[in-house]
């Protein structure tokens, strides 16, 4: 199984179901990949994926989030695969999140006392 680690917003508010005796959060993240352009001196957005993503941890919490916020996601990508209306079989890649965590970046740029990084304006 490969792991993978995205940033991204929440397409929707994170539908939270019982299944098994626990909770678990089922939402959609939207990847917005970006390039430098040098002629522009200006990030630019390149193109948006889409991924299916479902956390059983802390579920009732993400269910508390909101269709917009910044999150960073990392877990194991898995098949998975329903009938749809039309009686079809579908296959998804859905990642199965160890972590899920909101990302603070649109604050006014002071930086703690005692901070000696850089993030050098790179964009997420």
């Amino acid at each position: 199984m490969a792991v993978k680690t995205i940033v991204g917003r929440l397409g929707g508010v994170p539908e939270v179901r019982a299944a098994g005796g626990k909770h678990v959060a089922s939402f959609s993240v939207a990847e917005t990949k970006r390039r430098f352009n040098r002629e522009t001196n200006q990030w630019e957005d390149e193109f948006t994926i889409w991924h299916d993503v479902e956390s059983w941890q802390a579920a009732d919490v993400l269910g508390q989030l909101q269709k917009g916020t910044l999150v960073i996601v990392e877990g194991e990508e898995r098949d998975a695969s329903y009938e749809n209306r039309e009686g079809q079989r579908v296959r998804k890649i859905v990642i199965r999140a160890r972590t899920v965590g909101t990302v603070v970046r649109d604050a006014p740029a002071q930086q703690p006392s005692g901070w000696s990084g850089s993030d050098n304006g790179a964009p997420f």
